[in-house]
């Protein structure tokens, strides 16, 4: 940040206290702010959201640069109120919504910085339908997902995206379009895959949205475009996703991430794989049950888990045949 002359003048005085102002600002902690709206989570909800909210905390290095918002009512989507006040961290609001069948949450980032092009704040509407029988570590997953998208990864990646206060652009691209399929392009993300053994052509195959790691690619990540189909778990934080923060432009902690393993001989088709696969959360491994993986309905039957419903363990859109949200019915 740019000092005014009257800051250096004043520092020339007294360094060492100046010194020790600038050491304390940069290294105040990145901390998600939640701010709950409408229709309110219980108890048990909430905490798993703080969870959330403080592991995605975690993964940030950089400090927050407090900013001033004056905005109308509405300015990001409909229903959310005026904010007038020096905002001193990122926050969410997080709201229940009716997002019908066929997805758990949303989220997206709203208002960038100047300079940094990095949101200010974002939202995340929870899905209220089956919220109730969704299990917690499926709900943890699901808002560490979000969260993520509202920091701006899968959601920023597009120089459309990319507009802060003042109105300006930095035109920044990460993914392109190549054959029909999107690939991520970012350098950070990109050296991670490439570590991690990924064969690099066009780049990192993204999801047809465009907005997440391809699913057949990654497998069980947290930003997998088949994330939910991996249920009774939180899925890893790989350093795919930290890479991808590190595109956009924070610094990351790398020890926050979780263990990972590309998966370059196709994704898990039974419970041994899919269980071996488990210790990759170790961070959050007091927080995670036993992952359930059918690979078909005779299996989930054999084992009396059918009929299976969205948000239970072992649910995968693949065994629901007319995507009514049961699945082996």
């Amino acid at each position: 940040m740019k000092r005014p002359s009257w800051f250096r003048l004043l520092c020339l005085g007294a360094s060492l206290a100046c010194a020790t102002a600038a050491t304390a600002q940069a290294a105040a902690p990145f901390t998600v702010e939640l701010r709950f709206l409408g229709k309110t989570l219980n108890a048990a909800q909430q905490a798993t959201v703080r969870e959330a909210a403080a592991r995605v905390s975690g993964l940030i290095a950089s400090p927050f640069v407090p900013v001033t918002l004056n905005l109308p009512a509405n300015s990001c989507d409909s229903n959310l109120p005026r904010i007038k006040e020096k905002v001193q961290q990122f926050f969410v609001f997080v709201r229940v919504s009716d997002l019908g069948e066929e997805k758990y949450a949303e989220a997206a980032p709203c208002d960038l910085h100047d300079d940094s092009y990095l949101p200010i704040y974002g939202v995340i509407d929870i899905n209220s339908n089956g919220l109730s029988d969704l299990p917690r570590v499926d709900l943890l997953d699901t808002v560490i997902h979000e969260m993520l998208h509202a920091l701006g990864v899968g959601t920023l990646w597009e120089a459309d995206y990319r507009v802060s206060l003042s109105g300006d652009s930095d035109d920044k691209n990460l993914i392109k379009k190549v054959g029909g399929k999107y690939y991520y392009t970012g350098a950070r993300a990109l050296a991670a895959y490439k570590a991690l053994g990924g064969k690099v052509s066009a780049g990192i195959p993204l999801d047809a949205d465009a907005g997440h790691w391809a699913g057949g690619t990654v497998c069980s990540e947290i930003l997998s475009g088949e994330a939910g189909d991996y249920t009774g778990r939180v899925n890893p934080v790989s350093p795919l996703t930290l890479g991808a923060l590190e595109d956009l432009g924070y610094r990351v902690n790398r020890a926050a991430g979780s263990r990972y393993a590309l998966p370059l001989k196709g994704c898990p088709t039974d419970d041994e794989e899919e269980e071996a696969a488990a210790p990759a959360n170790a961070p959050l491994k007091s927080g995670t049950a036993k992952p359930t993986y059918f690979a078909s309905c005779a299996a989930a039957r054999a084992a009396g888990a059918a009929p299976i419903r969205r948000g239970q363990p072992g649910y995968r859109p693949e065994m629901d045949g007319d995507g009514d949200g049961v699945a082996c019915e």
